[in-house]
Protein backbone atom coordinates (compact mmCIF):
# COMPACT_ATOMS: atom_id res chain seq x y z
CA UNK A 1 0.00 0.00 0.00
CA UNK A 2 1.27 3.60 -0.85
CA UNK A 3 -0.11 6.58 0.43
CA UNK A 4 1.18 8.77 -2.26
CA UNK A 5 -1.63 11.57 -3.24
CA UNK A 6 -2.00 11.94 -7.13
CA UNK A 7 -3.89 15.56 -7.41
CA UNK A 8 -2.27 17.34 -11.15
CA UNK A 9 -2.30 14.24 -13.39
CA UNK A 10 -0.69 14.40 -16.88
CA UNK A 11 -2.59 12.84 -19.61
CA UNK A 12 -0.11 11.99 -22.54
CA UNK A 13 -2.14 10.52 -25.81
CA UNK A 14 -0.33 9.76 -28.82
CA UNK A 15 -2.02 11.42 -31.74
CA UNK A 16 -1.90 8.87 -34.50
CA UNK A 17 -3.44 6.09 -32.02
CA UNK A 18 -6.83 5.11 -33.01
CA UNK A 19 -9.30 6.38 -30.03
CA UNK A 20 -6.06 7.60 -28.13
CA UNK A 21 -7.54 11.43 -27.24
CA UNK A 22 -11.19 10.38 -26.93
CA UNK A 23 -9.90 8.01 -24.24
CA UNK A 24 -7.60 10.16 -22.18
CA UNK A 25 -10.80 13.07 -22.38
CA UNK A 26 -13.25 10.24 -20.70
CA UNK A 27 -10.58 9.61 -18.15
CA UNK A 28 -9.95 13.46 -17.83
CA UNK A 29 -13.42 13.98 -17.34
CA UNK A 30 -13.72 11.45 -14.33
CA UNK A 31 -10.46 12.71 -12.91
CA UNK A 32 -12.29 16.34 -12.28
CA UNK A 33 -15.71 14.85 -10.84
CA UNK A 34 -13.18 13.54 -8.51
CA UNK A 35 -11.73 16.44 -7.54
CA UNK A 36 -8.35 15.64 -9.28
CA UNK A 37 -6.75 17.80 -11.83
CA UNK A 38 -6.06 15.99 -15.29
CA UNK A 39 -3.66 18.21 -17.79
CA UNK A 40 -4.43 16.62 -21.01
CA UNK A 41 -1.22 16.70 -23.58
CA UNK A 42 -0.34 15.21 -26.64
CA UNK A 43 3.20 13.44 -27.41
CA UNK A 44 3.88 16.09 -29.91
CA UNK A 45 3.47 19.09 -27.16
CA UNK A 46 5.16 16.96 -25.01
CA UNK A 47 8.45 16.95 -27.45
CA UNK A 48 7.94 20.72 -28.31
CA UNK A 49 8.91 21.66 -24.33
CA UNK A 50 5.72 21.39 -22.05
CA UNK A 51 6.83 20.86 -18.62
CA UNK A 52 6.01 17.81 -16.02
CA UNK A 53 7.93 19.05 -13.14
CA UNK A 54 4.28 19.79 -11.55
CA UNK A 55 2.70 16.35 -12.17
CA UNK A 56 1.91 13.99 -9.36
CA UNK A 57 1.64 11.31 -12.05
CA UNK A 58 2.20 10.61 -15.84
CA UNK A 59 -0.80 8.73 -17.50
CA UNK A 60 0.23 7.25 -21.03
CA UNK A 61 -2.29 6.30 -24.16
CA UNK A 62 -0.25 4.93 -26.50
CA UNK A 63 1.82 1.71 -26.83
CA UNK A 64 5.50 1.21 -25.77
CA UNK A 65 7.01 3.87 -27.26
CA UNK A 66 4.69 6.82 -26.43
CA UNK A 67 6.11 5.75 -22.41
CA UNK A 68 9.75 5.17 -23.50
CA UNK A 69 9.45 8.81 -24.62
CA UNK A 70 7.77 10.52 -21.76
CA UNK A 71 10.01 8.53 -19.69
CA UNK A 72 12.54 10.88 -21.08
CA UNK A 73 10.64 13.95 -19.27
CA UNK A 74 9.36 12.52 -16.71
CA UNK A 75 11.92 10.42 -14.76
CA UNK A 76 14.36 13.32 -14.33
CA UNK A 77 11.12 15.28 -12.90
CA UNK A 78 10.69 12.32 -10.44
CA UNK A 79 7.25 12.05 -11.63
CA UNK A 80 6.03 8.11 -11.50
CA UNK A 81 4.69 6.50 -14.97
CA UNK A 82 1.32 4.15 -15.62
CA UNK A 83 0.64 3.59 -19.18
CA UNK A 84 -2.78 1.95 -20.70
CA UNK A 85 -1.66 0.17 -23.72
CA UNK A 86 -3.18 1.16 -27.28
CA UNK A 87 -0.74 -0.30 -28.78
CA UNK A 88 0.80 -4.13 -29.94
CA UNK A 89 3.13 -5.37 -27.45
CA UNK A 90 2.47 -3.70 -24.27
CA UNK A 91 5.33 -4.63 -22.27
CA UNK A 92 5.67 -1.90 -20.60
CA UNK A 93 2.00 -0.28 -19.88
CA UNK A 94 -0.16 -1.69 -17.39
CA UNK A 95 -3.62 -1.01 -18.12
CA UNK A 96 -5.60 -2.46 -20.46
CA UNK A 97 -8.49 0.19 -22.12
CA UNK A 98 -11.51 -1.94 -21.19
CA UNK A 99 -10.76 -1.85 -17.48
CA UNK A 100 -9.11 1.50 -16.90
CA UNK A 101 -11.70 2.55 -14.27
CA UNK A 102 -11.60 -0.45 -12.40
CA UNK A 103 -7.29 -0.46 -12.26
CA UNK A 104 -7.34 3.35 -11.52
CA UNK A 105 -9.45 2.67 -8.57
CA UNK A 106 -6.87 0.37 -7.09
CA UNK A 107 -4.12 3.23 -7.55
CA UNK A 108 -6.53 5.99 -5.83
CA UNK A 109 -7.01 3.23 -3.08
CA UNK A 110 -2.89 2.78 -2.84
CA UNK A 111 -3.30 -0.76 -3.97
CA UNK A 112 -0.03 -0.52 -6.40
CA UNK A 113 3.57 -0.86 -6.09
CA UNK A 114 6.83 1.08 -7.65
CA UNK A 115 9.14 -0.47 -10.26
CA UNK A 116 12.51 1.50 -10.44
CA UNK A 117 14.32 1.33 -13.90
CA UNK A 118 17.73 2.07 -14.58
CA UNK A 119 18.23 5.13 -17.09
CA UNK A 120 21.24 5.95 -19.10
CA UNK A 121 22.32 9.67 -19.69
CA UNK A 122 24.57 9.90 -23.16
CA UNK A 123 26.62 12.54 -24.10
CA UNK A 124 28.17 13.37 -27.54
CA UNK A 125 31.93 15.23 -27.59
CA UNK A 126 33.04 16.68 -30.63
CA UNK A 127 36.55 18.88 -30.38
CA UNK A 128 36.10 19.57 -26.87
CA UNK A 129 32.45 20.40 -26.92
CA UNK A 130 29.84 18.45 -25.21
CA UNK A 131 26.09 17.95 -26.25
CA UNK A 132 23.72 16.82 -24.44
CA UNK A 133 22.47 15.17 -22.56
CA UNK A 134 20.38 12.38 -24.00
CA UNK A 135 18.54 10.45 -21.49
CA UNK A 136 17.57 6.80 -22.19
CA UNK A 137 15.33 4.11 -20.80
CA UNK A 138 15.69 1.57 -23.26
CA UNK A 139 19.29 1.90 -25.41
CA UNK A 140 21.88 4.20 -26.52
CA UNK A 141 22.93 3.29 -29.99
CA UNK A 142 25.87 4.09 -32.17
CA UNK A 143 26.16 2.32 -35.78
CA UNK A 144 26.80 3.32 -39.11
CA UNK A 145 23.63 4.97 -41.13
CA UNK A 146 22.54 3.18 -44.07
CA UNK A 147 24.25 0.87 -46.28
CA UNK A 148 28.22 1.17 -46.54
CA UNK A 149 31.41 0.42 -45.00
CA UNK A 150 31.43 -0.83 -41.40
CA UNK A 151 32.21 1.52 -38.39
CA UNK A 152 35.30 0.61 -35.79
CA UNK A 153 34.05 1.62 -32.36
CA UNK A 154 36.98 2.32 -30.08
CA UNK A 155 35.39 1.15 -26.10
CA UNK A 156 36.42 2.47 -22.98
CA UNK A 157 35.32 1.22 -19.55
CA UNK A 158 36.22 3.03 -16.37
CA UNK A 159 38.53 4.72 -18.45
CA UNK A 160 40.49 2.26 -19.53
CA UNK A 161 40.40 0.53 -22.98
CA UNK A 162 38.32 -2.56 -23.07
CA UNK A 163 38.31 -3.61 -27.27
CA UNK A 164 37.51 -2.18 -30.75
CA UNK A 165 33.68 -2.90 -32.39
CA UNK A 166 33.85 -3.71 -36.15
CA UNK A 167 30.46 -4.14 -37.60
CA UNK A 168 27.68 -2.34 -38.17
CA UNK A 169 27.53 -0.48 -34.83
CA UNK A 170 27.01 -1.06 -30.71
CA UNK A 171 24.09 -1.43 -28.55
CA UNK A 172 24.42 0.35 -24.76
CA UNK A 173 21.18 -1.06 -23.04
CA UNK A 174 19.64 -0.87 -19.50
CA UNK A 175 17.63 -4.37 -18.34
CA UNK A 176 14.46 -2.60 -20.03
CA UNK A 177 16.51 -2.35 -23.27
CA UNK A 178 17.47 -6.14 -22.69
CA UNK A 179 14.19 -7.04 -24.54
CA UNK A 180 14.08 -5.13 -26.91
CA UNK A 181 16.68 -3.69 -29.77
CA UNK A 182 19.56 -5.91 -27.74
CA UNK A 183 17.42 -8.86 -27.81
CA UNK A 184 17.51 -9.23 -31.26
CA UNK A 185 21.14 -8.42 -31.59
CA UNK A 186 21.15 -11.83 -29.76
CA UNK A 187 21.60 -10.28 -25.58
CA UNK A 188 21.14 -11.85 -22.80
CA UNK A 189 17.59 -10.93 -21.11
CA UNK A 190 17.81 -9.15 -17.52
CA UNK A 191 14.92 -8.66 -14.93
CA UNK A 192 13.94 -5.32 -15.08
CA UNK A 193 15.08 -3.85 -11.99
CA UNK A 194 18.46 -5.02 -12.21
CA UNK A 195 20.89 -2.14 -12.59
CA UNK A 196 23.45 -3.86 -15.02
CA UNK A 197 23.88 -1.95 -18.48
CA UNK A 198 24.74 -4.77 -21.55
CA UNK A 199 26.79 -3.76 -24.61
CA UNK A 200 25.96 -6.04 -27.50
CA UNK A 201 27.53 -5.28 -31.07
CA UNK A 202 25.21 -5.35 -33.64
CA UNK A 203 26.59 -7.90 -36.77
CA UNK A 204 30.58 -7.65 -35.51
CA UNK A 205 32.96 -8.70 -37.65
CA UNK A 206 36.53 -9.93 -37.16
CA UNK A 207 35.79 -8.55 -33.35
CA UNK A 208 34.21 -9.06 -30.11
CA UNK A 209 31.18 -10.76 -31.07
CA UNK A 210 29.55 -11.46 -27.80
CA UNK A 211 27.43 -8.87 -25.10
CA UNK A 212 29.51 -8.06 -22.16
CA UNK A 213 27.10 -7.20 -18.84
CA UNK A 214 28.83 -4.23 -16.99
CA UNK A 215 28.03 -2.92 -13.70
CA UNK A 216 25.77 -0.53 -12.76
CA UNK A 217 28.53 2.18 -12.11
CA UNK A 218 29.96 1.67 -15.36
CA UNK A 219 30.86 4.85 -17.49
CA UNK A 220 31.06 3.61 -21.22
CA UNK A 221 33.29 5.75 -24.09
CA UNK A 222 32.66 5.01 -27.14
CA UNK A 223 35.10 6.80 -29.79
CA UNK A 224 33.90 6.63 -33.67
CA UNK A 225 36.34 6.13 -36.66
CA UNK A 226 34.42 4.76 -39.76
CA UNK A 227 35.29 6.09 -43.37
CA UNK A 228 31.24 6.54 -43.91
CA UNK A 229 28.08 8.28 -42.10
CA UNK A 230 27.80 6.82 -38.53
CA UNK A 231 24.83 8.03 -35.75
CA UNK A 232 24.15 8.22 -32.44
CA UNK A 233 20.30 7.06 -31.65
CA UNK A 234 18.81 6.97 -28.40
CA UNK A 235 15.67 5.09 -27.53
CA UNK A 236 15.06 4.26 -31.39
CA UNK A 237 14.33 8.31 -31.74
CA UNK A 238 16.36 10.96 -33.59
CA UNK A 239 19.79 10.18 -35.31
CA UNK A 240 23.08 12.37 -33.73
CA UNK A 241 25.49 12.13 -36.55
CA UNK A 242 28.42 11.22 -35.88
CA UNK A 243 32.11 12.13 -37.44
CA UNK A 244 35.27 10.68 -37.22
CA UNK A 245 36.63 10.78 -33.69
CA UNK A 246 33.39 11.81 -32.28
CA UNK A 247 33.32 10.47 -28.71
CA UNK A 248 30.13 9.49 -26.78
CA UNK A 249 30.18 9.07 -22.99
CA UNK A 250 27.37 6.80 -21.07
CA UNK A 251 26.25 6.04 -18.08
CA UNK A 252 23.80 5.46 -15.17
CA UNK A 253 21.49 8.47 -15.14
CA UNK A 254 20.97 10.26 -11.61
CA UNK A 255 17.38 9.10 -11.59
CA UNK A 256 15.34 6.23 -12.55
CA UNK A 257 11.83 5.66 -14.30
CA UNK A 258 9.92 4.60 -11.56
CA UNK A 259 6.50 2.68 -12.65
CA UNK A 260 3.09 2.12 -10.70
CA UNK A 261 2.49 -1.90 -10.96
CA UNK A 262 -0.63 -3.36 -10.40
CA UNK A 263 0.35 -6.00 -11.35
CA UNK A 264 2.02 -8.84 -8.74
CA UNK A 265 5.83 -8.92 -8.74
CA UNK A 266 6.64 -11.85 -10.91
CA UNK A 267 4.60 -10.52 -14.03
CA UNK A 268 7.60 -10.25 -16.05
CA UNK A 269 8.55 -13.38 -16.56
CA UNK A 270 4.69 -14.39 -17.49
CA UNK A 271 4.87 -11.64 -19.94
CA UNK A 272 8.16 -12.16 -21.19
CA UNK A 273 7.34 -16.27 -21.88
CA UNK A 274 4.10 -15.05 -23.77
CA UNK A 275 5.54 -12.77 -26.05
CA UNK A 276 8.32 -15.22 -26.35
CA UNK A 277 5.73 -17.38 -27.67
CA UNK A 278 4.27 -14.89 -29.99
CA UNK A 279 7.36 -14.24 -31.50
CA UNK A 280 8.20 -17.91 -31.93
CA UNK A 281 4.59 -18.47 -33.78
CA UNK A 282 5.43 -15.40 -36.14
CA UNK A 283 8.57 -17.01 -36.98
CA UNK A 284 6.51 -20.34 -37.62
CA UNK A 285 3.47 -18.31 -39.76
CA UNK A 286 6.32 -16.95 -42.02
Amino acid sequence: MSERRFQRIGLVFHPQRPHARGLAEAVAEVLRETGREPVLISSEELRNGALVSGWDLALTFGGDGLLLHVARYAAPAGVPLLGINLGRVGFLTEIEPEEWAEQLQKVWEGRYWIERRLMLTAYQIREGQRRGPYPALNDVVVGRMGLGRVVRIRAEIDGRYFTTYIGDGLIVATPTGSTAYALAAGGPILPPELKNIVLVPIAPHLSLDRAVVLDEGARVSLTVHTEGKAALTVDGMGDYPLEEGDRVEIAAAPFSACFLRLRDRSYFYRLLAARLRRMVADEDAR
